[in-house]
C-alpha cells in the first residue's frame, strides 16, 4: 500500500538493513540516564523527587488512549485519582494502564491484580505487561506524499532529547522492570471477562511494587453488563491485516520454511485470529510489491522481500506449478482460525513492469522476465496459470473462498485483467479483491477504498453493495496524519478506526502490514515508509509482543460488534446516531476529549441494555 516517489530513491539505497540472524531481543536508548536538562523538567512534571504513580487521563476507564511519554513535560495528571473503574461486556477485554515514576533509579517494578470476584464468586482473567519505548525515526519519504512526525505526533506522547526522541508503543510481557531515574514507566494491563460471566460489580486490588516494597494500592471495580460479543470468529467486523511470513523467520532467527519457522507462523496466525482476521493473505509471485529504487534498479519496498508461495517453472515449451507451499500456509492458518477468504497476490506488479519471476527447468536458474500487460507472453503465463489455479483450488474445495487481490491499480490496468479473466477463467468473475481507488468498484467484488475516497463510498453506496454481497472496507497508509495507526499516532486513533467503519456503513479495515520490519524493529524502527506503516506488532521471544495500537485495534472492533447489535435491534437511532458521531468527532487525536469513545460505548451498550 504504500509508496515512494522515484526522486527520493536514491537517498533509500543506502539505508536497507541486513537480515539479522541474532534471537529477538529488546533494547532501546530509552533505558539510559537522562540529560540534565531532562533530569530539570521531568522533575517539573513530577512536583516531587518521590516515587510517585498515576493513572493517566486522570480515569482508569479512557487511560489506555493516550501514550505516557518517557520524559514527561508538563504537570502530570491523574496523580490524585485513587479509585479505579473500568466497565466491560461479556467475551471482550478490556484495556486499561498506570504510570510509575521516581527521582532515582527503581528496580523490579511490578504491578499485581488482586483476585477481581464478582457475582456468584465469578472470577476475571488479567495480563500484566510493561509498555516499551523505542526511538523515533522519520520516514525517507516523508518529502513528498507521507505524513511527517510533526503532523502525526505531539510533545503529550513522543518525548526525549532528540538523540533521540522515544514512543512508547511495544508492550513486552515480563514479570517485573527496572526503571532509569526521572522516566515514565507505563504498566499496561488487559481484562478479558468470560462469555459466561454474570453481569455484576466484580471488585479486587491493584498493587504497584518498586525496590521490594508497595508504591500504590488502588481499589478496581468492573461493571461487567449484560451484553456479549461473539467469539473473534464471529466478528461482524471485517479485519484485513498484511502478513508476511518471511520476516517471521529473519526476525527469529530459523531457517525459513523450517518446522521452527511454521510453529512460529502459527503463533503470529492466532494472534490474528484473536483480532477476528478474515483472510488469509497469499503470494502466487515473487515479491509482489517489487518498487523502482535507484538508477533504474528494482527492490523490495519492504526491508525483507516476500517470496512467492507458488512455485513457477518454464520447460521452454509450457509453464507448470507447484502449489505445496501454498497449500501449507493455507490449510495452516485455517486451522490457526483464520479466513474464510484467502487473498492470492498479485497478477499487476505493484508500481513496476510487469514480470514473470520463474525456475528455467533447462538450466536451474532463476529468471525474472520483463512482459507487456496484455502482451503474448504475458497472456500465455497468465492464462496457463489461471487455468491451474482454478483447477487446483476447486479440487481442494477452496475456489468460493480464494480470491484474486490487487493493491492500488489504475482502472484501466485493472480492466485489462478483469476481461482476461473472464476470458480464461470465469470462475473468478466475481472474485476480484482490491484495495485501492474508488474508480474499481465497478471491478472489485472485494473493495477496500482508500482514505482519498472514502467520502465517495457513502453509506448507501456500501449498503447496496452488501445486499448483492459484496464488502467494502477502507485503509490507511502513510496518508492521512490522522487517524493512523503508526508507531507514534495518538492512540486514541486506532480506537478510532472501527467507529469510522460503523458510522459509514463499511464492513471493516485493511492494514498493510501486520509485521514488516526491518532487522531490528526496536533499535532501527524505519525501513522506508512513516514509523510503524509497516507493522503493527513487534517480534517477541516465542510469536508477537503487541503494541499499544494492536491493542486499541482490538478494542475498537469490539465495540464495533456492539454498534452492529445495537444497529440490528433498532436500526439507525437517534441514540446510535448520536454515539457515532460523538465517537468520531475529532478525528485528530491529538485534540479529541479521552472521554469521547467512553460516551459513545456507554450510550451504545444502554441502547442494547434497555
Amino acid at each position: 500500500m504504500a509508496r515512494i516517489p522515484s526522486f527520493v530513491a536514491g537517498m533509500i539505497a543506502g539505508a536497507l538493513v541486513a537480515a539479522s540472524t541474532a534471537a529477538v531481543a529488546v533494547t532501546s536508548g530509552a533505558d539510559q540516564d537522562t540529560t540534565p536538562w531532562l533530569t530539570v523538567k521531568v522533575a517539573d512534571a513530577m512536583g516531587t523527587r518521590d516515587t510517585i504513580t498515576w493513572v493517566p487521563t486522570g480515569s482508569f476507564a479512557s487511560s489506555s488512549q493516550q501514550r505516557v511519554p518517557r520524559y514527561p513535560m508538563t504537570a502530570i495528571q491523574g496523580k490524585d485519582t485513587r479509585d479505579l473503574k473500568l466497565a466491560g461486556v461479556r467475551n471482550e477485554q478490556v484495556s486499561a494502564q498506570l504510570a510509575i515514576a521516581s527521582g532515582h533509579r527503581l528496580t523490579d517494578v511490578e504491578a499485581v491484580v488482586g483476585d477481581l470476584t464478582g457475582p456468584g464468586g465469578g472470577k476475571l482473567s488479567a495480563k500484566v505487561r510493561f509498555v516499551t519505548y523505542v526511538p523515533v525515526q522519520r520516514s525517507k519519504s516523508e518529502v513528498d506524499w507521507s505524513a511527517t512526525i510533526d503532523q502525526v505526533s505531539s510533545a503529550k506522547e513522543i518525548s526525549g532529547d532528540r538523540n533521540p526522541d522515544v514512543v512508547g508503543d511495544a508492550l513486552d510481557e515480563r514479570s517485573s522492570i527496572d526503571v532509569p531515574a526521572y522516566a515514565a514507566q507505563p504498566i499496561w494491563f488487559t481484562f478479558r471477562i468470560p462469555k459466561d460471566a454474570k453481569p455484576g460489580t466484580y471488585s479486587g486490588t491493584v498493587t504497584v511494587r518498586a525496590d521490594g516494597s508497595s508504591q500504590a494500592s488502588y481499589p478496581l471495580t468492573i461493571e461487567v453488563a449484560d451484553v456479549a460479543v461473539p467469539d473473534p470468529a464471529g466478528y461482524r467486523f471485517f479485519l484485513d491485516v498484511w502478513a508476511q511470513p518471511e520476516t517471521i523467520a529473519q526476525a527469529h532467527g530459523v531457517k525459513l520454511w523450517s518446522d521452527r519457522h511454521w510453529s512460529l507462523i502459527e503463533a503470529y496466525n492466532k494472534d490474528l485470529a484473536d483480532r477476528g482476521q478474515k483472510v488469509i493473505n497469499t503470494t502466487i509471485v515473487d515479491n509482489p510489491w517489487h518498487h523502482q529504487w535507484s538508477l533504474g534498479t528494482r527492490q523490495s519496498q519492504t526491508a525483507m522481500p516476500y517470496s512467492s508461495m507458488v512455485g513457477w517453472a518454464w520447460d521452454g515449451e509450457k509453464f507448470t506449478f507447484d502449489f505445496s507451499r501454498w497449500d501449507r500456509y493455507v490449510e495452516t492458518a485455517r486451522r490457526d482460525g483464520l479466513g474464510p477468504d484467502i487473498g492470492a497476490y498479485s497478477m499487476l506488479a505493484f508500481q513496476d513492469r510487469e514480470h514473470l519471476t520463474y525456475t528455467d527447468t533447462r538450466t536451474g536458474k532463476t529468471v525474472n522476465e520483463y512482459v507487456d500487460l496484455g502482451g503474448e507472453r504475458w497472456r500465455l503465463a497468465w492464462g496457463t496459470f489461471l487455468r491451474a489455479f482454478e483447477q487446483h483450488v476447486t479440487a481442494t474445495g477452496l475456489l468460493e473462498h480464494t480470491w484474486l487481490s490487487f493493491d492500488e491499480r489504475p482502472s484501466d490496468m485493472m480492466k485489462v485483467v478483469k476481461d482476461f479473466v473472464h476470458e480464461v477463467a470465469p470462475a473468478f468473475d466475481n472474485r476480484i479483491s482490491v484495495a485501492g481507488s474508488i474508480n474499481t468498484e465497478a471491478i472489485a467484488s472485494n473493495l477496500s477504498v482508500d482514505w482519498g475516497g472514502i467520502d465517495q463510498m457513502t453509506p448507501e453506496k456500501a449498503e447496496e453493495r452488501r445486499k448483492a454481497g459484496k464488502t467494502t472496507t477502507f485503509y490507511v497508509y502513510g496518508w492521512p496524519p490522522h487517524p493512523n495507526t503508526f508507531s507514534y499516532s495518538p492512540a486514541v486513533e486506532a480506537r478510532m478506526l472501527p467507529w469510522i467503519a460503523a458510522q459509514r456503513h463499511l464492513d471493516g479495515f485493511l492494514r498493510w502490514s501486520y509485521n514488516s520490519w526491518t532487522s531490528h524493529p526496536f533499535e532501527q524502527p524505519v525501513h522506508i515508509f512513516t514509523q510503524g506503516d509497516e507493522y503493527l506488532v513487534y517480534p517477541g521471544l516465542n510469536g508477537p509482543m503487541s503494541s499499544i495500537r494492536w491493542e486499541q485495534l482490538k478494542d475498537g472492533i469490539e465495540d464495533y460488534e456492539l454498534v452492529a447489535q445495537l444497529r440490528e435491534k433498532s436500526g439507525d437511532s437517534d441514540t446510535l446516531t448520536q454515539a457515532l458521531a460523538i465517537a468520531t468527532r475529532n478525528l485528530d487525536g491529538r485534540g479529541k476529549d479521552v472521554t469521547d469513545i467512553g460516551t459513545a460505548r456507554a450510550a451504545v451498550v444502554k441502547g442494547l441494555t434497555s
